[in-house]
């Protein structure tokens, strides 16, 4: 009986420890600075966390008139999901940017929350610094998904507008994520508008001229304007 009962202990104390197991080597989000960015206890440091590929709204900027009420939602909304929780990291690139921040994907449940945010509208996919290697389609369809529902940010007119006409600017730049030039083919039929990189056209999929452009240098666009806005016209043969 005794016997028994000293089992039963043991795998009380066994099915206990296991949560705290199931956490060991996360890390703790111990502030929430505004959407895009935590702090997180790092290998026994406190650490700012930029998340990758993602740019909310401003809500804690210096200058106070890049502030807006989209950018507390977008704040709100991490520390309804993050603060206090223990998260996974996961790097891509360089592990900190220019300001000495880690810059990552953090994980809670299972869940990118770098797509989360942008499914919920309250991110573009932010691709100023290079596309994401891993993500890259996950992105875009939470992206293409807030668009289509109006969530959020493409709710409000101005800031879409806003969001849109950086967009033209993203990718320029040298990629601080990648070392060297990453091409992701495109499927023509996934996309709404298609241009390519080469040109500065864009066309309806079933275009002609887009079977002449290879994956590889296709470009989607999920609405009219945002071609337009990224110094695309429109094809004279299809008229999108």
């Amino acid at each position: 009986m005794r016997q028994t009962f000293k089992v039963i202990i043991c795998l009380s104390i066994f099915f206990l420890l296991i949560p705290a197991l199931c956490i060991a080597g996360q890390y703790r989000v111990t502030r929430v600075v505004d959407g895009d960015t935590i702090v997180v206890n790092y290998h026994g440091k406190y650490e700012k966390v930029r998340l990758l590929c993602v740019n909310t709204p401003e809500s804690v900027h210096r200058d106070k008139k890049q502030n807006v009420p989209m950018g507390k939602v977008a704040s709100e909304y991490t520390k309804h999901r993050l603060n206090g929780k223990y998260v996974d990291l996961e790097f891509e690139g360089k592990q900190r940017g220019y300001y000495g921040r880690l810059l990552a994907y953090v994980f809670v449940d299972s869940v990118n929350f770098n797509v989360e945010l942008v499914r919920q509208g309250l991110s573009p996919y932010y691709t100023k610094y290079g596309l994401s290697r891993k993500y890259d389609q996950e992105f875009r369809e939470a992206e293409r998904h807030a668009k289509k529902n109006g969530l959020n940010i493409w709710g409000d007119p101005d800031l879409a507008k806003k969001y849109l006409r950086l967009k033209s600017k993203w990718g320029q730049k040298k990629s601080s994520i990648t070392t060297v030039p990453i091409t992701i083919p495109v499927q023509a039929q996934s996309c709404v508008y298609v241009g390519s990189r080469n040109s500065h056209k864009f066309h309806r999929p079933d275009c002609r001229y887009v079977k002449k452009i290879s994956p590889g240098n296709r470009i989607c666009f999920d609405f009219r304007e945002e071609a337009i806005n990224m110094g695309y016209t429109p094809c004279k043969v299809c008229k999108p």
